[in-house]
């Protein structure tokens, strides 16, 4: 008898504990709780431009090093280094009636090997001149942008020399081997300058080339849009009562804003889901992140933000 009254008290003693164990962990867990939380904004008409952007240097399109043609001796050197000079201009003669060294194109002279009077041998490097009024820009893309990216597009280049002037260029070339670092391969671009101006080899540049465009397009923030098994979808939100999925059409997008083709009305509004992850009294809201299906669980608050209404197409 002794042994039954034991083993009741040691399961009695054993099940409080359990229990009370059981309520620490539910406690911790509800701690460490997300929370749901969405601000609303409304679709707009909107000018969107898709682009793809990268920095790079100014670079000459001709770089040319001149040499004997064979062996001589210099009798004049006519030009100085940093020297601008046009085709044909006479830049070094010779003694012993060699042929002149003449500039190839309009350019600039930037180094200058020998003197008057020094021996010079057969393909001996004398002088190198580069042409400064062909110049391009060459900017590294990712990979996942080629497919947008066509040889003639229209471009718009920073110089940073120059901030308040504005540059344009186009796509001449687009290299057909990447290089792969990190796990992700890029590729280099090539944009020829429409416009030199005060231009020189060297500055640095920042490139935008534009590879589609929408006017009056009607738009929401991307992260308003969720894919269910492949579709497209946004959450319409409704007074005192659950909100509605609304299945949609996408257009072009420029990373913040999609063009919605279908499914949606100017000035309707949409909501922008959150995560408001709570620990110890402390809160953070995270992005749900772009055409992502919204996670469900926990406790739908609503709140009206102006700010996303706002354009922020470029």
């Amino acid at each position: 008898m002794k042994k039954v009254a034991i083993s009741i008290i040691l399961v009695g003693v054993l099940g409080f504990g359990g229990f009370g164990v059981y309520k620490n962990i539910n406690a911790k867990a509800a701690a460490q709780s997300q929370t749901s939380q969405y601000t609303t904004s409304k679709a707009s008409v909107q000018n969107i431009k898709k682009s793809i952007s990268g920095s790079g240097s100014v670079q000459s399109s001709s770089t040319d090093v001149l040499k004997a043609a064979s062996r001589d001796t210099i009798d004049s050197v006519l030009v100085s280094k940093n020297q601008v000079v046009t085709k044909g201009q006479e830049l070094i003669t010779f003694v012993n009636g060699s042929d002149p060294i003449v500039a190839p194109y309009d350019g600039v002279v930037s180094d200058i090997s020998v003197s008057a009077g020094d021996n010079v041998n057969a393909s001996q490097a004398l002088i190198t001149t580069f042409d400064n009024k062909n110049l391009y820009t060459k900017i590294s893309v990712d990979e996942t942008d080629l497919p947008d990216l066509k040889v003639g597009q229209k471009a718009d280049i920073k110089v940073n020399a120059f901030p308040d002037v504005k540059f344009t260029g186009t796509v001449k070339d687009i290299s057909q081997q990447g290089t792969y670092s990190n796990g992700v391969s890029n590729f280099d671009v090539t944009i020829t300058f429409d416009n030199v101006n005060d231009i020189k080899v060297g500055m640095s540049t920042e490139a935008t080339i534009v590879t589609a465009s929408k006017d009056n397009a009607l738009a929401v923030p991307v992260e308003a849009v969720r894919d269910i098994k492949g579709e497209k979808y946004v959450m319409i939100p409704k007074e005192n009562a659950s909100p509605t999925l609304q299945k949609v059409e996408l257009g072009i997008s420029n990373g913040r804003v999609v063009e919605i083709t279908n499914g949606l009305v100017a000035g309707q509004a949409v909501e922008l889901p959150q995560i408001k992850s709570s620990s110890n009294n402390s809160s953070k809201l995270k992005g749900m992140g772009n055409f992502q299906m919204m996670q469900g669980g926990g406790t739908r608050n609503n709140k009206t933000s102006g700010s996303q209404g706002s354009s922020q197409s470029k």
